[in-house]
């Protein structure tokens, strides 16, 4: 067996090499050292990474490079997402993309600034009618922190212009050092029927790997006793040379008694299913404990094309008693290697009493699913919305007073959606208030609040919501808070680049934000992670003596706060 995953890895590579020699090459899209703190198909909460994250010594403002002569063919400037984004299409068929910008060059920005005054928004996401072109090497912005980033770094992606697919870009030869195979950190086995079992019981079980430099075991003395069908996964994650952030791996093998079972690798990612990750990992082990669990078999709404063959039976297996070998392969983007190789005894007898299958309703995945509870409670799934069959359950608890409804439980928080339920709860409201204050609440499983605006249709509110779980109604009839800060408060402006103001709100959250300088819409800029937004005085022009800014914000219950500030110049 050894010797045939030694084979199978030198092959591996030496195809993998002459794909790489086949691929085009692109300048760095920073002139620093490349180091990563994420990289392509790197397991996220709720999707696939789908590029690499390029470190900037922890600090903004580094020259972000053109890597290849091009067009530029989408802009987008956001609070979330990738804040400001620019993607540049190549003549050799691929699309460059840079996120997370802190700003664009100048001709760049004054496209932007053109479509923002246009569309009276901060946030914008277009095409640009004029070419812009660029040349390789040529500074088209400044690495940043905007939108949904956690620190500062560049989002770098390479996509295929025609399909609009992400690449792996570790697989184009940038300068990125990496000779430490990846790391192996536990075994998970699944009950895949109502008669299976594993050590004894019904519920999925991980076990505790040990090993180093590619190397990995069970811990010693371990035993993995199973009954019925039954499936796996690995808990794998890999790191480069002298950093210390958790990656994603490129290719991973399960073979059981020599034996392939299921292999997958990451060369690019459509992003219609990136989404499926939630059905990929094990979604419970992920949002629970942070373990990076990757499935060795599909449910049947898994529409993932990362697999290199379709797993037979869907990765299930059923193996006959006695022991059997089981041999993980988990190898990184630059070929390095770490094999993980366990027994596990199949028992003759089964080792108890199968569950019962008691729930309250049974959905299917490729059907539409609703439940109802009395006249209070509705939640309905478009095909599809699952991605295999649910026995759903369901509870309610009692209304506390400070709240709008009972707390209705839709099953669990670990059961991942595709995309979003709807749901309706009656309203039950000890006061009255405008239908627009009323929203719905969700706690996650560690007790965490989020607050989801709906609309309201007779006695019930409605909401979507990409999540099941514990939900109840509540109010916000709280407007926004609204703080300039101390040197922005009105008074002279002369010498002055920006004007600045915090802006917050705990519970619907920020909507909208506008300002009005001298009665006409003005372009006011957003980070909310900073709680942060701006005026840029040295890209507009101020009238001699007075000048009135008027700012409006707005929650998601249309609650609103509008504050008046004069500026003399």
């Amino acid at each position: 067996m050894r010797k045939s995953l030694t084979v199978l890895i030198t092959l591996f590579s030496f195809f993998q090499a002459l794909g790489q020699d086949s691929l085009p090459r692109f300048g760095a899209p920073l002139d620093i050292p490349l180091y990563l703190s994420g990289n392509f198909a790197e397991l996220r909460t709720n999707h696939f990474h789908t590029g690499i994250d390029i470190k900037t010594q922890g600090v903004e403002g580094f020259p972000v490079l053109a890597a290849e002569d091009g067009v530029v063919s989408r802009i987008g400037v956001s609070p979330w997402g990738y804040g400001n984004v620019l993607y540049i299409a190549h003549p050799n068929g691929y699309t460059t993309v840079y996120g997370h910008m802190q700003s664009f060059s100048e001709k760049i920005t004054a496209v932007v600034r053109k479509e923002q005054y246009a569309k009276e928004s901060f946030a914008v996401d277009f095409g640009p009618e004029e070419r812009v072109e660029v040349k390789k090497g040529e500074v088209i912005g400044l690495s940043g922190n905007s939108g949904g980033s956690g620190g500062p770094h560049l989002h770098f992606e390479i996509r295929d212009s025609k399909t609009q697919r992400a690449q792996n870009p570790l697989l184009f030869g940038f300068d990125i050092k990496d000779n430490i195979p990846p790391r192996i950190r536990g075994l998970r086995v699944y009950p895949m029927s109502d008669s299976s079992f594993v050590n004894g019981a019904q519920e999925p079980k991980s076990f505790v790997v040990h090993g180093n430099s590619g190397n990995y075991h069970l811990k010693a003395g371990t035993e993995v006793r199973t009954y019925g069908p039954i499936a796996f996964s690995v808990h794998t994650i890999d790191y480069l040379n002298d950093q210390p952030n958790k990656c994603g791996v490129y290719s991973l093998d399960l073979v059981l008694d020599g034996d392939t079972v299921c292999s997958q690798r990451f060369d690019e990612i459509d992003f219609a299913t990136s989404k499926q990750i939630n059905t990929y990992k094990d979604y419970e082990a992920y949002h629970a404990h942070r373990w990076h669990y990757h499935k060795s078999f599909k449910s049947p709404g898994n529409e993932l094309e990362i697999y290199r063959t379709t797993p037979q039976n869907a990765g299930v297996v059923n193996p006959s008693s006695g022991v059997h070998t089981g041999v993980y392969n988990s190898i990184d983007a630059y070929g390095n290697s770490s094999v993980l190789n366990f027994e596990f005894e199949v028992e003759e007898t089964i080792p108890g009493v199968p569950r019962s299958s008691e729930f309250d309703a049974l959905f299917h995945w490729n059907t539409e699913n609703q439940f109802a509870y009395q006249d209070e409670f509705k939640i309905e799934l478009p095909k599809h919305v699952l991605y295999d069959d649910l026995p759903f359950n369901f509870s309610r608890q009692m209304q506390k007073p400070e709240m709008f409804s009972p707390v209705f439980v839709a099953h669990n928080a670990y059961t991942p959606l595709q995309r979003s339920a709807t749901y309706r709860i009656k309203v039950n409201a000890p006061i009255i208030v405008k239908p627009s204050q009323i929203i719905a609440v969700r706690e996650s499983a560690s007790g965490g609040k989020s607050f989801i605006a709906g609309e309201v249709d007779g006695e019930w509110f409605e909401f979507k919501s990409k999540y099941l779980g514990k939900y109840y109604l509540s109010v916000d009839t709280v407007a926004p808070t609204l703080w300039a800060w101390k040197n922005s408060r009105s008074g002279p402006v002369n010498g002055k680049s920006k004007v600045h103001f915090k802006i917050q709100d705990d519970r619907s959250g920020v909507n909208s934000y506008n300002g009005y300088l001298n009665g006409k819409w003005v372009l006011l800029q957003y980070d909310p992670k900073k709680k942060h937004l701006w005026l840029d005085l040295t890209e507009i022009n101020l009238e001699k003596g007075e000048n009135e800014l008027k700012v409006v914000i707005k929650d998601r219950c249309d609650n609103e706060v509008s504050q008046t500030y004069k500026y003399t110049f």
